[in-house]
């Protein structure tokens, strides 16, 4: 009997800490069989900290590029607002056409700037220094006319960064290139310098102190506000970084990330097969 007595506390000891050990596991288990199949959301707020400490305006017009010639050094989330939410940024974007208009950037009177926007809002990141920032991509088709617009609206001042226009109002509406990318970016209060080539209906311009590209045409019934990038100083900065020295003219083998426009009938062909129509 004393025998028996002796051995009883450690096997209880023993089956108390198995049960410690056994019982979160088994239960855990249940609670997945029971979520098993099931999609679960979480709403996208300031509070996930995406984005957190937006750069300033030039910062995020970088930010931007990237996201449309070099995602992968983005962290990217996108998503479709809800009707409430799409109805503010559509409300924001037609303010912003408005002063266009005003401003002469914009022809008048376009059915465009009245009608329903579809459209999804974008959370960037830079994974080197983790600058990031909010966007609206907006868009809008006439089927009827088939005339289009699309833009980008900055997530921080609601102001549009970029904007591609098909229209019949183009035909007749008469504007220098160039008057209409210094218009634009003096809106912005953004600084910048004209680039080589250029004419009346096709102006290449960089965002000073970055390696932003601005391409505005006007042509026929399109146009453009869109974004580039100076690909020989992005190749100058990935070449300082692995040690070597800035690309020069006498450098024959360094070229592998230039990129070369041509003016052909008002369309852009670059090097790495894409084109701005």
């Amino acid at each position: 009997m004393r025998n028996w007595k002796n051995w009883l506390f450690p096997i209880l000891t023993a089956l108390a800490v198995a049960a410690l050990a056994l019982l979160p596991l088994r239960l855990s288990t249940l609670e997945d069989r029971e979520l098993t199949g099931t999609v679960h959301v979480e709403a996208l707020t300031a509070e996930n900290n995406f984005p957190s400490k937006p750069p300033e305006l030039p910062g995020r017009v970088w930010l931007l590029a990237q996201y449309l010639f070099l995602p992968n050094f983005l962290s990217i989330m996108s998503q479709e607002p809800e009707q409430e939410k799409l109805e503010t940024l559509s409300a924001q974007a037609r303010k912003e056409l408005e002063e266009l208009v005003e401003l002469g950037i914009l022809p008048e009177g376009s059915p465009l700037y009245d009608q329903a926007f579809v459209g999804s809002v974008l959370f960037l990141r830079d994974q080197k220094d983790l600058s990031s920032a909010a966007f609206a991509t907006l868009n809008v088709y006439n089927k009827e006319t088939e005339e289009s617009l699309s833009l980008y609206l900055d997530g921080e001042s609601g102001q549009i960064l970029s904007l591609e226009m098909r229209s019949e109002l183009l035909w007749e509406y008469r504007a220098s290139s160039k008057a209409l990318g210094g218009a634009f970016f003096d809106r912005l209060g953004l600084d910048y310098e004209l680039l080589e080539p250029c004419e009346d209906v096709i102006a290449v311009f960089r965002l000073t102190d970055t390696n932003v590209l601005y391409l505005v045409q006007q042509l026929g019934d399109t146009l453009f506000f869109t974004l580039d990038m100076d690909w020989q100083a992005v190749d100058d900065d990935i070449r300082v970084a692995m040690g070597y020295s800035p690309f020069r003219e006498t450098d024959v083998d360094a070229d592998p990330m230039q990129k070369r426009w041509n003016l052909d009938a008002g369309m852009f062909r670059f090097r790495r097969g894409q084109a701005l129509r």
